[in-house]
């Protein structure tokens, strides 16, 4: 089994589990493990990490699950799984519901995903940058451009976006 089985397998557990305690909401995908949602594991992610605002149910399961607690995250075999405490990645609490094997997973919005990659894009990342132009060129006909231009914290990557739009649209 691939380590992509075995995450997807793990983030069904991990769900059935939190369903199961009476919990109305499921955790939601943040980070590089979003990213390989959005790239059908083309860029995978050694790590889930997980957005879920009640962090002591979420450890409760992870224990339950059996994942051993190794400072901020959790493992169990070659599976790591990350509490998030990044709520600020969701301004809007905006995320899509995706389904994987027959599993609808809460995954922060590509749109999110993008404003949080921009950051370690200006930051020099070329990987990343690669990165967002490959999902902007993808994702181009359903991406809400005005949402990502207006939650742009820095003016450079606002600049740089844009530069990425018009290079995948051409």
């Amino acid at each position: 089994m691939s380590l992509l089985d075995q995450q997807i397998k793990a983030i069904k557990e991990i769900y059935t589990e939190i369903k199961k305690s009476g919990s109305k909401i499921q955790p939601v995908i943040v980070g590089k493990f979003a990213l390989t949602v959005y790239t059908q594991g083309m860029y995978p992610a050694n790590i889930i990490s997980l957005l879920f605002p009640d962090i002591q149910l979420l450890i409760k399961v992870l224990k339950e699950l059996g994942y051993q607690q190794m400072g901020d995250f959790w493992t169990k075999g070659e599976v790591v799984v990350e509490i998030s405490k990044k709520f600020e990645i969701i301004p809007t609490g905006t995320f899509n519901q995706i389904e994987v094997e027959g599993q609808i997973i809460n995954v922060v919005s590509i749109e999110d995903l993008l404003i949080d990659m921009m950051n370690e894009c200006i930051a020099g990342d070329e990987t990343v940058c690669d990165l967002i132009k490959m999902l902007v060129r993808s994702y181009a006909p359903v991406l809400d451009f005005h949402y990502i231009y207006q939650h742009l914290k820095n003016k450079q990557a606002v600049v740089k976006f844009k530069q990425f739009r018009k290079e995948t649209l051409n």
